[in-house]
């Protein structure tokens, strides 16, 4: 790597908190609250109902809020039920809130950079949670600002949202610029179109199927160590 980076932009779910682990844990809470049997096979149909939903808000076919008030009416609905989904969103999110799992050596790697860099968040999301999350967590005060979807009104990977990012932090340079995030369809499409450097977090056993190419691919935090020459 021979370019030099003064501002480095962090997704939080899947890159800074276990997003994974909180949403198994808060969607079986949810079911258990509302009478109902958690499954894997009911878990996985809601992740790949909840995966569509959201690529459709990344395609600017859908906001925030009405994928979160529809997503449970629609899984309950394919089983049979009718449910009133944004009830259903409203407990899930009381579960949802409380998830404050960290990524592996997250407070030790943000500690070091927060040295040498600037630090910001990008995330799409519910500002409620998002910001709950990141305080709970400890993890708030190595960031000087939170860019979240909701509070934007828009998310990730549109121009809206990343030029919105661009006017807000002072003497921004995108060539001076990296984004880290574990999302090719919104951390690594969205650097890309906003012409910023994009450094994928790749979980274990994961691919790339699509047509996004990141500048940098990591595995861990802690490789960011050597990415950036520290």
């Amino acid at each position: 790597m021979n370019k030099v980076y003064d501002t480095l932009l962090f997704d939080i779910d899947n890159t800074l908190l276990d997003f994974d682990a909180n949403e198994v844990f808060s969607f079986r809470s949810m079911m258990e609250e509302k009478g109902e049997v958690f499954s894997e096979e009911v878990y996985q149909v809601y992740k790949e109902m909840n995966e569509e939903l959201w690529r459709a808000i990344e395609r600017g076919e859908m906001s925030v809020q009405e994928v979160v008030n529809s997503r449970f009416a629609k899984l309950m609905k394919f089983y049979g039920k009718e449910v009133d989904g944004a009830e259903w969103e409203n407990t899930y999110r009381k579960y949802l809130n409380q998830g404050i799992q960290e990524m592996p050596g997250v407070h030790q790697v943000l500690e070091i950079l927060k040295k040498r860099y600037r630090l910001y968040v990008v995330t799409n999301g519910i500002e409620e949670t998002q910001e709950f999350r990141m305080k709970h967590s400890g993890l708030r005060i190595y960031f000087e600002e939170m860019f979240i979807s909701q509070s934007i009104g828009a998310g990730k990977p549109s121009k809206e949202f990343f030029d919105y990012v661009k006017r807000n932090i002072p003497d921004f340079d995108e060539n001076k610029t990296l984004i880290i995030g574990d999302s090719l369809t919104s951390d690594i499409r969205g650097g890309r179109l906003a012409g910023i450097d994009t450094c994928w977090y790749c979980k274990e056993g994961e691919e790339n199927f699509s047509e996004e190419k990141p500048d940098y691919i990591i595995h861990s935090l802690e490789e960011l160590f050597f990415l950036l020459k520290l």
